[in-house]
């Protein structure tokens, strides 16, 4: 077959030459050796370094970070203590007359409260740690969106080359088929077929062209510069392996989705331990020096202060708590059960995409390929029509827009095995 591409000859016929084509199709050439000097190449790891440094949604999670930093900051922060100032005696009558019996009372308050501070810079950081995970998922969901859009240029530059060399194919055939009816050899009704099918082919690479152009931008526009010129440079036959089931079910658990509910019933701990911290009486001790005007003495005084009561008050919040910790475990186990089926499935898909590869190489390419092959001696020695000729001409095109189908397939679905794995995206 590589013979016969490095022997083509202009002035053979017209479906020798259609042949060389679809063989050329069949090879997938990466687009990035088509690609224009002048743009920026661009691979899958550039995209989403670029995308993860810069998109607005991670952004505003960093701006979020500074937030649970002042809100640590406060809960550490202690009731400040009091300074009280009391006079006694003092403007009465008698004895208490004026300022001759009066005494002066200066104190000072706090409250012992480190292991309630403690409680609260405990509770704090516990539920800032919740960013983290928000991060990670974020970071996650746009490195797999990032890699479903290159994946979508390189299937659509791809699927550009098949188009414009069928709409290549197409103008010559109308320029035979000119030629043909002009000889008489055939009917101006094939001629007209041949126009239409050059207009549709025509039409089918201005459709790609939008596509593309559209792809392009929103892939772009995920790092902050939708105009950008670049090309990608990625290779769309690089297949992925196809893993076994009970090693990417084993990393579920690396799913920032999954932690996060860990993450969750940890803050409700943290949560509960602050409530009976809460709960518990604070004790208030109060000191001060005491001055008795009528002998000009000093004495100190020292005083404590104990709620009084149980210490029932959080009961009803560490009860509502510990129901939303049996919640989040319960919803967990649900998430792993549903993410350990479309694991199952992605990877059922992509041994049956994998399959449909190897067919349409190995079985139904080679059979089309032999059948142009035919039909190709069969329209040059007028025993075939214009109509049957473009039928097996359309069949081989067909395949290999399936196979093109195959491999974006089985891409996309080891993308989304990666995400719910929490694995690297790489291309």
């Amino acid at each position: 077959m590589k013979d016969m591409l490095c022997k083509r000859n202009p002035k053979k016929p017209i479906g020798y030459r259609f042949y060389t084509l679809l063989v050329t199709i069949a090879a997938l050439v990466p687009l990035s050796a088509l690609a224009a000097s002048s743009a920026k190449s661009i691979s899958l790891s550039d995209a989403v370094t670029m995308t993860l440094a810069h998109h607005p949604d991670l952004r505003a999670l960093v701006a979020k970070k500074r937030v649970w930093q002042g809100q640590m900051t406060q809960a550490g922060i202690a009731q400040r203590p009091q300074v009280g100032l009391m006079v006694e005696d003092a403007m009465g009558t008698g004895e208490h007359s004026a300022l001759k019996s009066m005494q002066t009372t200066l104190t000072f308050s706090w409250l012992i409260q480190q292991q309630l501070i403690d409680g609260r810079v405990k509770a704090v950081k516990t539920q800032a740690s919740e960013l983290e995970r928000q991060q990670q998922i974020k970071a996650l969901d746009l490195s797999a969106l990032v890699a479903k859009r290159f994946v979508d240029i390189l299937v659509k530059q791809e699927r550009m080359k098949l188009n414009q060399m069928a709409a290549l194919e197409a103008q010559r055939l109308v320029a035979a088929m000119t030629k043909r009816v002009q000889a008489g050899k055939s009917s101006s009704v094939e001629l007209h077929l041949a126009k239409a099918e050059l207009i549709r082919r025509q039409l089918a690479v201005e459709d790609v062209e939008h596509e593309l152009s559209a792809s392009q931008y929103q892939l772009a526009s995920l790092w902050g510069k939708p105009t950008e010129r670049y090309h990608l440079n990625g290779d769309l036959l690089s297949l992925p392996a196809i893993p076994d089931v009970a090693s990417q079910l084993a990393k579920l658990k690396r799913n920032p989705s999954v932690q996060q509910f860990a993450t969750a019933q940890r803050i409700a701990q943290s949560k509960i331990e602050l409530a009976r911290i809460e709960a518990k009486p604070q004790w208030q001790l109060t000191t001060g020096l005491r001055r008795y005007e009528s002998s000009d003495d000093f004495g100190l005084m020292v005083g404590v202060s104990i709620p009084w009561g149980d210490n029932s008050s959080k009961d009803g919040t560490i009860a509502a708590l510990q129901a939303q910790q049996e919640v989040l475990a319960s919803e967990q186990d649900a998430l792993v059960q549903s993410m350990s089926a479309q694991i199952y499935v992605l990877l059922q898909e992509m041994a049956h995409s994998r399959h449909v590869i190897e067919t349409v190489q190995t079985a139904i390419t080679p059979t089309l390929e032999q059948a142009m092959s035919e039909a190709n001696n069969a329209f040059d020695q007028g025993q075939l029509s214009y109509t049957q000729y473009s039928d097996v001409r359309r069949e081989l095109l067909s395949v290999q827009a399936q196979l093109l189908e195959a491999y974006e397939s089985l891409h996309l679905q080891h993308i989304e095995i990666q995400r719910l794995t929490g694995t690297t995206l790489t291309q």
